[in-house]
């Protein structure tokens, strides 16, 4: 029989996963469960990487900016020292 839940959601299977499932069935659906968590611990990692490697990126450019930043336009007729008569 299925159930009204399952039924109310499309699901017209007898089988029913929450109370149907025999052990083998489980130790799998644990398995597949670990596996995903594995993968996404992995692949949080590999973001963390490149996202440090981006932001040390952008820390260098910032520096390089700095390094060569041109003078302010307002200030190019400006004397370079004050002049004393």
């Amino acid at each position: 029989m299925t159930c009204k839940n399952c039924l109310k959601n499309g699901i017209t299977t007898k089988f029913h996963p929450a109370t149907d499932m025999n052990e083998e069935d489980f130790k799998q659906a644990i398995n597949n469960m670990l596996m995903l968590q594995n993968n996404n611990d992995r692949n949080f990692e590999i973001l963390q990487r490149q996202i440090d490697n981006l932001q040390k990126q952008l820390n260098d450019l910032n520096d390089l900016k700095e390094m060569f930043r041109l003078p302010k336009v307002e200030n190019k007729d400006r004397k370079l020292f004050d002049e004393v008569d």
